[in-house]
């Protein structure tokens, strides 16, 4: 059975995936932070602690579910640029190759339920499913492009993700330094 749709859920269950194994490790630890704090004893006097765990659960869970889609809107927004750049396929046959590639992330999400207790290493294995993913497109794309339209497309996503990543840092250390500065030490 050959169905090219037969990939088309595995984006949404690996965003569900990844997004609940990281909220219950950063329930994990936010629980931690707030018990050394001393807050937590006072907020179980209005919520039973299952309750705030699951309200800390979906909150968190919204959260990652948010950045995780608009991160994979960018990426598709992003690859398909790179192949009406860089490609000469107009059929998009290259398209339908590369949707069976959501498997690695998919592989990756069932993998990170199992390290619920290590937020770095889900992060890690969110890195590897990333760069196999990227490997795999590259891969697929080869046999549709020359060896400088290849090139053109590794760099252009390479140079958007780095640009992306660069200036999502400066802007948390615009508002961190604002931050800081606005206190009143």
């Amino acid at each position: 059975m050959k169905n090219t749709y037969f990939t088309s859920y595995f984006p949404l269950i690996s965003i569900l995936l990844f997004s609940t194994s990281l909220s219950i490790s950063t329930v994990m630890y936010v629980s931690g932070i707030l018990k050394d704090l001393g807050v937590y004893s006072s907020m179980l006097n209005y919520f039973p602690e299952s309750e705030m765990k699951i309200a800390l659960f979906a909150l968190f869970a919204l959260v990652y579910f948010m950045v995780f889609s608009a991160l994979k809107l960018i990426a598709n927004t992003i690859t398909e640029l790179s192949f009406l750049f860089f490609s000469q396929d107009s059929e998009g046959i290259t398209l339908n190759k590369i949707r069976a590639g959501s498997a690695f992330y998919l592989a990756g999400g069932g993998i990170s339920l199992f390290l619920v207790q290590f937020i770095w290493l889900i992060g890690a294995v969110f890195l590897l499913c990333t760069l196999c993913y990227f490997i795999f497109i590259i891969y697929q794309a080869s046999a549709m492009v020359t060896s400088w339209s290849l090139l053109g497309m590794i760099l252009f996503n390479i140079l958007f993700w780095f640009v992306f990543t660069l200036g999502l840092f400066y802007l948390f250390l615009r508002l961190y330094n604002g931050f800081i500065s606005s206190l009143p030490i």
